[in-house]
């Protein structure tokens, strides 16, 4: 079996919050963005500056990102048992219509890390615009040790 890439730094609030809040058997994440040494990597709306490949570019830099989030707050990814939920926000131009295209890069990014325990439920939502311009922001719920 070939190990999956490393997760990246957990990432830094770019406010006042903090990036993954457990509550029992539960964390939550923030919103992540497509951030990369705590910048944005990718910025514009989905369908009109960013193309679907850059926007499940983004999606995935986004999940992974939540994941280590949940990964950094419970002490290693041994210690998720699983997923719950994943929200993936597309900024989408209007008449975009592959949101769920989007969110699949997204998913397939967790299940790189965790294998089957990657997969949930999931939501893929269009927005009218998100944090600094971001193509996209995912939000996860762990089930945890």
């Amino acid at each position: 079996m070939v190990n999956p890439p490393a997760l990246p730094a957990p990432p830094q609030p770019q406010g006042h919050y903090v990036p993954a809040s457990r509550a029992g058997d539960l964390v939550a994440t923030a919103g992540m963005t497509p951030r990369v040494d705590g910048r944005l990597a990718i910025t514009g709306r989905v369908g009109d500056v960013v193309d679907l490949e850059e926007a499940r570019r983004g999606a995935a830099i986004a999940a992974s990102n939540a994941l280590s989030a949940v990964v950094d707050a419970v002490g290693g990814l041994d210690q998720v048992l699983g997923l719950a939920r994943l929200t993936v926000y597309v900024h989408a131009a209007s008449g975009f219509t592959e949101h769920t295209a989007v969110a699949d890069a997204a998913t397939d990014a967790l299940v790189t890390h965790l294998g089957e325990r990657g997969r949930c439920a999931r939501s893929a939502v269009g927005v009218a615009s998100l944090p600094g311009d971001a193509p996209v922001e995912v939000e996860l719920t762990a089930h945890v040790r």
